[in-house]
């Protein structure tokens, strides 16, 4: 007898539905095949059906990409256990970390993730430096390092060897793009190439944001994605320190996506907000000490009467340290 095992059946009108809910809670069974009649679907589940079924085929194997990497590459057989199993994808750009040991076979790896992953260029992943975050980065594949990356309906155009771009922010700019900010006055404090105040743009209904930027590349490539995502006539990018910028109207609403002592440059959003308003707050803080870490910032930076609405980890950004949004309510 065939060994039964938990479904979900619903009707089909609810499909789309009831995957993007068992995808979110991780209760999807992977390993087997989803049924479909004229007016049901049968979706296999780890737990929680509502009811039992025996019929389901299982999926055929199919290797993962990384598995297809080192099928195909012509390296040492030793030495496959150490390619890299993670990158980071921008647009047709790849970029991946090798140890010391893979460095001679940098052009070979390269071509073959290249070629797997379907990148036009694969590079070497460096340290972020300077003031305006700059990208070190070694080309071992290809040439173009200029990009777009969609995401969310919403077009980054940038160069990888120039301007930083971190996928692991990407639940954070989807939540942005959700904030309502209908008919608010925005302020982006570190706008780069758009990376929060795009999505606000494109997905909300904002009266006007002033997107500020103190790299004249990133700039230039805001400019450019203000344009190509059709919404120019609501961001103004704006060349400068945002400490030396000013402007007649409050804002209703401040975007910090900075990280390096981010408290430093409190004073001039509550000045931007004109006594009232939402700052959302980017910074580093320890792990078990979050919320001392974030009232200590808060309190240097000349904040310590406001609501604190939501602290969100975004990502791990070194060994305890986590990288987090603050959401602060000011003088309502």
């Amino acid at each position: 007898m065939k060994e039964k095992r938990p479904v979900i059946k619903v009707p089909k009108k609810e499909g789309e539905r009831t995957l993007k809910k068992l995808k979110k809670e991780e209760r999807l069974d992977t390993e087997r095949l989803i049924k479909q009649s004229d007016n049901e679907l049968v979706i296999p589940v780890i737990k929680g059906g509502n009811d039992l079924s025996d019929d389901l085929q299982k999926k055929p194997y199919q290797p993962t990409p990384f598995e297809k990497v080192k099928i195909s590459i012509d390296i040492p057989e030793r030495l496959k256990a150490r390619l890299p199993s993670r990158w980071e994808r921008i647009g047709n750009v790849l970029l991946i970390k090798l140890p010391d040991e893979l460095m001679e076979y940098k052009n070979i790896i390269g071509a073959s993730y290249a070629r797997v992953l379907d990148a036009d260029t694969v590079a070497l992943q460096g340290d972020i430096v300077g003031r305006t975050r700059e990208p070190i980065i070694d080309i071992i594949h290809g040439s173009d390092t200029e990009t777009i990356h969609l995401e969310n309906r919403v077009k980054f155009k940038l160069d990888t060897a120039k301007l930083m771009f971190s996928s692991g922010n990407i639940d954070e700019r989807i939540r942005m793009s959700k904030v309502d900010i209908r008919d608010d006055v925005v302020v982006d404090m570190f706008a780069g190439i758009g990376y929060f105040c795009l999505p606000m743009a494109v997905h909300g209904s904002p009266k006007n944001i002033y997107a500020l930027e103190i790299n004249p590349t990133a700039i230039g490539y805001l400019k450019e994605n203000c344009v190509i995502n059709g919404v120019d006539h609501i961001v103004s990018p704006i060349l400068g320190d945002n400490r030396d910028f000013s402007f007649r109207s409050d804002a209703d609403r401040v975007v910090m996506g900075y990280l390096h002592n981010t408290w430093i440059y409190l004073p001039k959003a509550l000045e931007f907000l004109g006594g009232e308003g939402i700052i959302h707050f980017h910074t580093l803080v320890e792990e078990g000490n979050i919320a001392r870490d974030t009232m200590i910032q808060l309190e240097r930076g000349g904040i310590d009467d406001a609501e604190i609405k939501d602290i969100r980890k975004i990502k791990s950004y070194a060994p305890r340290i986590y990288h987090v949004v603050v959401d602060i309510e000011i003088g309502r």
